[in-house]
C-alpha cells in the first residue's frame, strides 16, 4: 500500500494560513499540520482548530529563527534585547563545529516552553518538526530526543528527499536564489548522519526543492513517485486569500514567505479534482503521524 502524509506547516503564522490549513484538514485534503507556538496568530489558530479538527493532528513546528522567544532564559544567547530570535538557520548547523555549551541548555528550555504552551491548550502533539528544518542539526536532534523521552513524543520529521531528475533543474533560478539546492543537500546529508534510534519517521519526504514555488507538474510528479509499501510525507503551505493592511505588514516579521501567493496555489492544488483522482488511481491512502507504528 502507498501511504501519504500531507502535512501543512506554519499553523499560527497568519490568520489566512490558519483558515486555509483548517479548510484542508476539515475537507480531508491534508492529513496533518504543525503549529508554531510562538506564532503571532497562535491564539487564532487554537480558537479555530478546537472542536473543528480531529485530535492528534498537530505536530509542533519548533522555532528558533523567527519571532519572539517564549522562555525568559533565551535572552542570554538566542535573542536580541527585544526577545526576538537573532540567529539564521545556518548558524545552528555551524554550531555543531563550535558553540558555547550553555546554548544547548537554553535551546532545551526554549523548546520545552513551546511544547508546554501547546500542551496547555489541550492539543496532543503528534510529532516534532521545525521552522526552517533546524532540528536536522545533530546537536538539536539530540535535544529533541531528550524532550521526546520527557514528553512521550516519539515521532519526528526527517527530510530524506528523493531526487527526481525530471524536476531537479526545473525553475532553476528560483531554486538557486532561494538556496533550495543547498538546503536539499544539507538536510539529506544531516539526515544520514543522525543516529535515529528513538523516533519513528516517514520513509520519504518531498517539499525542500520546490519550497516557496511549487507548480502543478511538480506537485503531481511527487505524487506519482510515491513508493509502494512505504510512507511518504509531502510538506505543503496552504492559505486562504490574504487580507492586507499597512499595520499588519509592519507588525509581522514573517513577511515574504508568509504572504507568498504560492500558498493560495498549493491549497488550490489540494482541492483540485485531479488531485483526488490521482490518489484514487494510485491507491494512495492519506494518513497522519499518529498512524505511524513501530510494528
Amino acid at each position: 500500500m502507498k501511504r501519504l502524509i500531507i502535512n501543512c506547516d506554519d499553523l499560527g503564522i497568519s490568520e489566512e494560513t490558519n483558515l486555509g490549513i483548517i479548510d484542508c484538514l476539515f475537507n480531508k485534503k491534508a492529513s496533518s499540520a504543525s503549529i508554531i507556538a510562538n506564532g503571532i496568530f497562535f491564539n487564532h489558530a487554537i480558537k479555530n482548530i478546537k472542536n473543528k479538527t480531529p485530535d492528534n493532528f498537530f505536530g509542533i513546528h519548533l522555532n528558533l529563527t523567527e519571532g519572539s522567544a517564549l522562555s525568559s532564559d533565551s535572552l542570554e544567547l538566542l535573542t536580541d534585547e527585544k526577545f526576538n530570535f537573532n540567529y539564521k538557520p545556518s548558524s545552528f548547523f555551524l554550531m555543531n563545529l563550535h558553540r558555547n555549551k550553555m546554548i544547548d541548555d537554553l535551546i532545551y528550555l526554549e523548546f520545552k516552553a513551546q511544547i508546554i504552551k501547546v500542551l496547555n491548550e489541550g492539543i496532543k502533539i503528534s510529532h516534532f518538526d521545525s521552522h526552517e528544518h533546524i532540528h536536522h542539526s545533530p546537536f538539536i536532534y539530540r535535544i529533541l530526543k531528550k524532550l521526546g523521552k520527557e514528553f512521550g513524543i516519539n515521532k519526528i520529521r526527517l527530510v530524506k528527499e528523493s531526487i527526481v531528475l525530471k524536476n531537479l533543474f526545473k525553475d532553476f533560478s528560483h531554486k538557486f536564489v532561494s538556496k533550495n539546492y543547498v538546503k536539499l543537500f544539507l538536510l539529506n546529508f544531516c539526515s544520514k548522519r543522525i543516529q535515529n534510534n528513538f523516533f519513528l519517521s516517514p520513509n520519504y519526504f518531498y517539499g525542500i526543492l520546490n519550497s516557496g514555488k511549487i507548480d502543478r507538474d511538480e506537485f503531481f510528479l511527487y505524487l506519482n513517485n510515491i513508493k509502494q509499501d512505504s510512507v511518504t510525507e509531502l510538506c505543503i503551505h496552504p492559505a486562504n486569500e490574504f487580507v492586507f493592511s499597512e499595520s499588519k505588514k509592519n507588525e509581522f516579521s514573517y513577511k515574504k514567505f508568509t504572504y507568498s501567493q504560492n500558498r493560495l496555489y498549493e491549497k488550490k492544488l489540494l482541492f483540485s479534482e485531479e488531485f483526488q483522482k490521482n490518489l484514487e488511481d494510485q491507491k494512495v491512502k492519506l494518513i497522519n503521524y499518529t498512524n505511524l507504528s513501530f510494528i
